[in-house]
């Protein structure tokens, strides 16, 4: 009884002296002014709002271009036009293609291995439950067939990876032949 009343009694006696503080902190938040260091304006233009220490001025100094209208971009130092080659803006292409079909047969191959993992479920709780000859016999067939399915499809991942590859590949030569 005794520790519990201590326990208690502290419990209040830091809470009582944590009041002031909080109240003081909750006090000077209030006071500061909450502006994002840059936002957009009506033109979707970036400009900078409140900070105007000396770090602002320095960032302004080295990327003021959000705030100069006659601002023009240096093409020798912007990427914007790096791939302007119509062979490799098709590289690209063909390697995004080549990955997303990868990406499918992944999906395609999960799924059928999920299905393996049903039937084989289905196959034990029938020979479990003693089902008959023919239940089993066609549990089993199903089995076969997703095994057979599994194969194919591992086959086409293997070529859609050897595509990635090649498409990779190409694109790399391109880039170097530049």
């Amino acid at each position: 009884m005794k520790i519990s009343r201590t326990g208690i009694l502290a419990g209040l006696l830091a809470a009582v002296l944590m009041a002031p503080v909080i109240s003081a902190t909750a006090e000077a938040d209030d006071d500061r002014e909450r502006k994002h260091f840059r936002g957009k304006d009506h033109d979707k233009k970036w400009r900078h709002q409140g900070r105007h220490d000396g770090h602002d001025r320095r960032w302004r100094r080295h990327h003021g271009r959000y705030d100069n209208h006659r601002y023009r971009r240096d093409a020798r130092h912007d990427y914007r036009g790096r791939h302007n080659k119509p062979e490799i803006r098709q590289d690209i292409k063909d390697v995004r293609a080549a990955r997303k079909d990868v990406h499918q047969d992944r999906r395609e191959l999960r799924s059928d291995y999920q299905e393996l993992r049903k039937d084989r479920a289905e196959l034990r709780r029938d020979i479990r439950r003693g089902a008959s000859k023919e239940e089993i016999m066609k549990d089993r067939q199903e089995i076969r067939d997703d095994l057979r399915e599994i194969s194919r499809e591992r086959g086409e991942l293997r070529e859609s990876q050897d595509k990635l590859q090649s498409a990779r590949r190409e694109l790399k030569q391109d880039l170097r032949k530049r």
